[in-house]
């Protein structure tokens, strides 16, 4: 009675698939990236399996949509922030920093266009799932058009605002940011 064959079903294994090359500046540490679900394979959404080793997180980014983490193993940890107005990212004046723990067990939705981190506990390891819509559609003189969502990354961001190409000036701008969030979150977990 239950023995119903579902032909368009597609099954993976989180630690059986595929790496995905990582570019090493938009994260802080070793990061390991094994993507489940792509344009490939899914017509909506992407989905990847991350372990962040010994304290590694991202560097700060935003998504053009929402993103969904779901902790696997470890002690995570979750940092948002906004910036003050007519400043930018390497101006390093940001408002409302918080930072959150991320555990198994819970779920976390990340607005679109929130500049964010996430990650390891300093010292420690954690994994999650990343869960993310790759394409929104808009309605443009009366036809939908569908585009690809994009995840604007903070190198990328501070390349457009130096107006340079040279890397180890935006690496130099980075480092700072990444100092300061690093700094946040020794301060929260001091706080605690």
């Amino acid at each position: 009675m239950f023995d119903i064959l579902i032909t368009n079903m597609i099954r993976k294994n989180l630690y059986f698939s595929p790496d995905r090359k990582i570019n090493a500046s938009y994260f802080d540490g070793e990061v390991i990236i094994r993507e489940i679900f792509s344009e490939s394979d899914s017509n909506d959404q992407e989905v990847y399996f991350v372990e962040f080793i010994n304290g590694a997180l991202t560097t700060v980014h935003y998504h053009e949509s929402e993103q969904f983490l779901i902790p696997l193993s470890g002690n995570g940890v979750i940092g948002e922030f906004t910036l003050k107005p007519s400043s930018t990212l390497t101006d390093l004046k940001w408002e409302n920093f918080s930072v959150r723990s991320l555990m198994v067990g819970e779920i976390v939705l990340i607005r679109p266009h929130s500049l964010h981190i996430h990650g390891a506990l300093p010292g420690q390891n954690f994994s999650h799932i990343a869960i993310r819509k790759m394409f929104e559609q808009k309605l443009e003189e009366n036809s939908l058009v569908s585009s690809r969502t994009q995840t604007v990354w903070a190198f990328d961001m501070i390349q457009k605002l130096s107006n340079t190409k040279e890397s180890s000036v935006i690496l130099d701008q980075l480092n700072r940011v990444s100092n300061k969030i690093n700094e946040n979150i020794l301060s929260w977990l001091k706080s605690k």
